[in-house]
């Protein structure tokens, strides 16, 4: 098949898939345009032959005790169409004696069949003779006359060359005809295709013309309303990746922008280090250096966690079936010794016994310790922390509480974009990267984090709600 792949435009797809079956089409249609022609042709022939020997009957006569027949060749030459064909006939009395024409005309087949064209007792047959084809006719003609009592017959034949010429003209005409039809329909389709396919090169043009960063929506070039769906999604996608390109422009410039002041601060320390001589300056550098390099560490692993959820469309990992109990107790026992050290009182309530859903384990577990960790940095020393999962079936709710300050209604919004820092945490370090970095996850899990004043410690409290299973191990 692989002839059918072979054109490679449309024009040489449409010729061959259209004008190979109208060829086709066309041959047939010629060969039963022939058929009916030959067919149309030997029955108007067949009535003229039926005639002459009609005519021959009616010259038959009883003379002397004997049938005769009386036929001048006037009364043949009378049938004659053109001067192509020939006329031959025989008369056969009712004892079976030839009794005028030509004694060698074949006589009937057996097993021809009686023609049911005609009231008359007549047959019709095709045969050769004297290296011809030819068409016979027979006629019976009862005899009661004179003594002579039974059937005669009457043979007619004819050659063939009037009836093939007939069918012939009527098959020129017809692959004349037809074939014009053909012809016409595929030049139609050809040139319907090339004005079809001119907004396409209208639109090829406008494509190259292009400069590489425009992203703008195309123009409506396309007239065709079969065509509106697919520039209606071209433009959508376009637009979706204009603010993806602008965003992860805004990104890059802000993630370079926290960047640099780490890393100054790193320079600075080290230019401390080297201009002094006193070692336990060289201590308190190299300590400092430890610490912002681990601020960095931490910054540059949330910067490409969050790039590459960013890059991602939500929900295009299969997920998995994940104990949000244990994830929660996990991540609590994780951040046991970062609260001590603060004096703050970090525990888990609520649900004990597993409460599954799906999702992907990495980055829940990343989204509870970025909760947690936002939860102690603004939680005041000797504060409380406390971590729930409350199975309310559908869903399942993770929450964050703590006694810090809290966010204002109205920052809400700002809170969860990136690089954005509230005035209540602009003392503490960091580059406003926690929420943002659980709003894009709980996003991916197809939610979102929901910031509420905390009643019962007063401060934050964060909840994502998830979509639960049964209350049951798997």
């Amino acid at each position: 098949m692989n002839w059918l792949k072979g054109p490679s435009s449309l024009l040489s797809r449409q010729l061959l898939f259209l004008g190979l079956p109208l060829v086709v089409l066309w041959g047939f249609s010629a060969f039963s345009s022939y058929i009916s022609a030959m067919n149309a042709a030997t029955q108007a022939f067949d009535r003229m032959l039926l005639a002459s020997t009609r005519t021959v009957a009616e010259r038959l006569v009883v003379r002397n005790g004997r049938l005769q027949a009386d036929v001048p060749w006037v009364v043949l030459d009378s049938f004659e169409r053109n001067m192509d064909d020939r006329l031959y006939y025989k008369v056969v009395d009712t004892e079976g004696r030839v009794i005028s024409g030509y004694d060698s005309l074949p006589d009937i087949p057996g097993g021809t069949p009686r023609s049911e064209l005609y009231p008359a007792l007549a047959w019709f047959w095709h045969t050769r003779w004297r290296g011809q084809g030819m068409r016979v006719a027979c006629l019976l003609q009862p005899v009661n006359e004179g003594g002579i009592n039974g059937m005669a017959r009457i043979y007619v034949a004819e050659t063939l060359q009037s009836r093939r010429e007939m069918a012939a003209n009527l098959l020129a005409s017809s692959l004349w005809t037809q074939g014009g039809l053909v012809i016409l329909t595929l030049i139609l389709s050809g040139w319907l295709l090339r004005r079809v396919l001119r907004p396409l090169r209208r639109l090829s043009a406008h494509l190259a013309r292009r400069q590489p960063g425009d992203l703008s929506a195309l123009p409506a070039l396309l007239p065709w309303s079969e065509t509106r769906p697919l520039m209606s999604a071209f433009n959508r996608y376009l637009e979706r990746l204009r603010h993806l390109i602008a965003r992860q422009a805004r990104f890059s410039a802000d993630a370079s922008h926290q960047l640099k002041t780490p890393l100054t601060v790193l320079k600075t320390q080290v230019a401390v280090a080297l201009a002094s001589q006193d070692p336990q300056v060289w201590r308190q550098s190299l300590e400092a250096m430890s610490g912002t390099l681990d601020g960095t560490v931490q910054l540059t692993e949330r910067l490409l966690q969050l790039a590459s959820l960013k890059r991602r469309e939500p929900g295009s990992q299969a997920f998995t079936r994940i104990d949000l109990v244990a994830l929660a107790q996990a991540c609590c026992f994780s951040r046991l010794t970062q609260a001590r050290s603060r004096h703050i009182d970090l525990g888990y309530e609520g649900e004990t016994s597993p409460v599954w859903i799906d999702g992907e384990e990495l980055l829940l577990a990343e989204m509870c310790a970025n909760l947690l960790d936002n939860a102690l940095k603004y939680t005041p020393t000797g504060g409380t922390v406390t971590v729930r999962v409350v199975c309310q079936t559908p869903q399942a709710l993770l929450e964050v509480e703590d006694s810090g300050p809290g966010i204002d209604e109205h920052q809400t919004q700002q809170a969860l974009t990136p690089f954005r820092r509230l005035e209540q945490g602009s003392m503490q370090p960091g580059a406003g990267l926690g929420l943002a970095l659980v709003n894009d996850i709980a996003r991916w899990h197809r939610t979102r984090p929901e910031l509420l004043h905390g009643e019962t410690l007063g401060g934050l409290l964060v909840r994502v709600r998830l979509v639960s299973r049964e209350k049951r191990g798997p």
